[in-house]
């Protein structure tokens, strides 16, 4: 009895005396060095987040301004050419047809310038007679100063129309032609208006007799109308 007591009571010595360790402590310590990386990896990763999403708006900016200033460069290099017009060639103005052959003739018989068409105004003679009356006395014929030729009328001229036209007239005492009218003219009423008109504007040194300037009526002379030999 005695040994058997002995023995249990060793047994229970040595169950009470050794204890085994507790593993709550280790895993308690394992576990808050666990979540103090894991807290320590996640800082420093919102960290970097962070300042990655602060700079971004930066460098979006300068890609902003590079952008603009790229296209502001692009506009500028691409500005439309303005191309050079080509000047207008000068056209060479067509050669105008002379202008039609207008002679003249005074106190003429018309009969005669019909018959050569061709009648020649005679002023050489009657200058040289009045320049020597004026000269020997105080009596001088009349002596033409201004002679206008007519103007061809443009319907004629189409329609390749000639004639001639004599005209009578007065000159007065101040040297302008007065009282002028058609006598004759061929063919009738084409060319008179620009007889009359030719011969109105006619100035001459009016007739002197006794030194008084009188008025030379039945004065006459023959227009002939007739275009170039080009244009016929």
């Amino acid at each position: 009895m005695s040994g058997t007591n002995l023995q249990s009571g060793h047994n229970q010595g040595t169950t009470g005396g050794v204890r085994p360790v507790s593993e709550a402590p280790v895993r308690i310590l394992l576990r808050s060095l666990v979540f103090g990386v894991m807290g320590i990896v996640t800082s420093f990763v919102l960290f970097w987040i962070m300042q990655s999403l602060i700079s971004v708006p930066a460098k979006l900016d300068e890609a902003g301004k590079r952008l603009s200033i790229e296209f502001v460069r692009l506009r500028k290099d691409t500005a439309p050419e303005q191309k050079e017009r080509e000047k207008p060639k000068r056209q060479k103005p067509e050669q105008q047809p002379p202008p039609p052959e207008m002679n003249v003739a005074q106190n003429m018989n018309p009969s005669d310038a019909v018959g050569e068409m061709v009648p020649m105004m005679d002023t050489g003679v009657e200058l040289a007679e009045a320049t020597s009356l004026a000269a020997g006395g105080s009596d001088r014929e009349e002596v033409p100063l201004v002679q206008v030729d007519p103007e061809y009328p443009e319907r004629a001229r189409q329609q390749r129309i000639e004639g001639w036209v004599e005209v009578e007239f007065t000159i007065s005492p101040v040297g302008t032609v007065v009282d002028a009218r058609v006598s004759r003219s061929k063919p009738a009423m084409i060319f008179d208006r620009a007889a009359l008109q030719a011969v109105r504007r006619w100035k001459y040194n009016p007739v002197i007799r006794d030194g008084v300037a009188i008025a030379r009526p039945g004065k006459r002379t023959v227009f002939d109308f007739r275009l170039p030999k080009g244009s016929r």
